[in-house]
């Protein structure tokens, strides 16, 4: 009987052992997925080593030469946890070397997927429509951009030819799909590049680019972020540099908040790099918005957000532009607005042509102009064009303000001549109040601007 019982159970063992065995996998099994994954019927593939850790998998020296020459190497592949439901992939010295080319394409020093949904994720079932990406995290990340694979990654982005170094020091998503982001966080980005067409070349650097929880991708106009910020940009070259200390958006096109600040831009040296055929264009434009120095300061800001009052609601918004020694806008406005019964405010915001025929009662729009050199210089270049004095411009200026009045009608003429008058310097600011019909629809704007427009209320304050 005791010899019954024990032969049971050694044979109860070894079917538990076999059954484990089928369960975690083997090093020979993660061989085959690699070679059927990453090679193809015409490349060669090689590995090292492949042995098993405690509760891991691991292949070594990974190496797939491609029909045409390219080589795709891999360090050190480590799966971690249950085979077939990871709970780590580890992906350590990963390179992707062009034919002919001493330096990788691509190199990665490593990368993690969390939660992988399995060992050796298949390039078809990446890009898989309703694929989700639930974790990614990458560091040391190398892009070399010359030779066919440089040509080939710049036609995708419809960009023109670029030689350089592209090195991103980390990179993290999360619940990533073609409609959705639920994290996108870069860190470190350093970059060179030569422009093959102008022969420019340009150094960039960011500290960092994250956007949380970015929705409606995959359909225009329903875009909705809960936020996202660009902080530490630089880009410069042979006497010019552009940069921006931050810039941030949250929520979507109508409600929400987005601005810049520490924009900074020193372009005069970008003139000798111009075609011929430009410069004279370009330098028109420096000496009207930078008084020739070619350099300017700006920042920037809006934000709306939705006042519920029952059956009517309020759109209200503020904001800024302002441009160093140019000129500044800063506006605001307040909107009582009722949907259609059927429309709600978060429908209408995923939908902007529901905002078609919403109506307004009323409201209040104020937009207040700042001059600092702007519109005076503007005379100076008009001048100097026509080959006439400043008074005269202004006097050209004026009279074709007012050519247009049948067409604009008197209250844009207004707002023109006002314009003219900071041009000729006998003004510095303009506040242009506008008080909206009630009722009024957007439609009808849209059918009729002019005679719309003759329906507001205009005030208009010079200083």
């Amino acid at each position: 009987m005791s010899v019954s019982v024990g032969h049971r159970q050694l044979t109860a063992g070894v079917l538990l052992l076999l059954l484990s065995g089928a369960v975690n996998a083997s090093p020979q099994q993660l061989e085959a997925e690699l070679r059927e994954r990453l090679g193809s019927e015409s490349s060669a593939f090689t590995v090292a080593q492949m042995y098993e850790q405690p509760d891991a998998i691991v292949a070594e020296d990974i190496a797939i030469t491609y029909a045409n020459g390219d080589v795709f190497t891999i360090e050190r592949y480590l799966v971690e946890g249950d085979y077939h439901r990871p709970d780590n992939v580890v992906i350590n010295g990963m390179a992707v070397s062009e034919a002919g080319n001493s330096l990788p394409f691509l190199s990665v020093a490593a990368i993690e997927l969390p939660n992988a949904s399995q060992a050796v994720p298949s390039i078809d079932e990446m890009s898989a429509p309703g694929m989700v990406w639930k974790a990614l995290n990458a560091r040391d990340i190398t892009l070399n951009l010359q030779g066919e694979a440089a040509d080939e990654f710049f036609s995708e982005l419809d960009s023109p030819p670029l030689e350089g170094q592209l090195h991103i020091e980390s990179l993290m998503l999360e619940e990533v799909s073609s409609s959705a982001i639920g994290l996108f966080d870069m860190q470190g980005v350093s970059a060179d590049f030569n422009d093959l067409e102008s022969g420019i070349s340009s150094v960039l650097s960011l500290a960092n680019l994250r956007i949380e929880q970015l929705t409606g991708i995959d359909t225009p106009g329903e875009e909705s972020v809960e936020h996202a910020a660009l902080n530490g940009m630089n880009l410069s070259g042979d006497g010019w540099r552009v940069a921006l200390d931050s810039a941030w958006v949250e929520g979507n096109s109508y409600v929400g908040d987005a601005g810049f600040e520490g924009a900074f831009f020193d372009i005069g040296g970008l003139l000798p790099l111009l075609p011929l055929e430009q410069r004279q264009e370009f330098e028109t434009f420096n000496k009207i918005l930078t008084g020739g120095s070619g350099q300017l300061q700006a920042d920037g800001r809006s934000h709306s957000r939705w006042a519920e009052e029952g059956a009517t609601d309020r759109l209200i918004a503020d904001g800024y532009v302002r441009l160093s020694s140019a000129a500044g806008i800063e506006y605001s406005l307040d909107l009582p607005i009722s949907l259609p019964k059927s429309v709600s405010i978060e429908q209408a915001m995923q939908n902007p042509a529901l905002f078609e025929s919403a109506t307004l009662h009323g409201g209040e729009v104020v937009v207040a102009y700042t001059d600092e050199g702007l519109l005076p210089r503007l005379t100076t270049e008009i001048a100097a064009h026509e080959n006439i004095t400043e008074a005269q411009a202004v006097s050209m200026a004026l009279r074709q303000a007012r050519q247009l009045e049948p067409l604009l009608g008197s209250q844009i003429t207004k707002l023109m001549t006002g314009m003219v008058d900071i041009m000729a310097g006998h003004s510095q600011a303009l506040t242009v109040n506008v008080a909206l019909p009630n009722p009024f629809t957007f439609n009808q704007f849209m059918m009729n601007p002019m005679a719309s427009t003759e329906r507001f209320t205009f005030t208009f304050e010079l200083k």
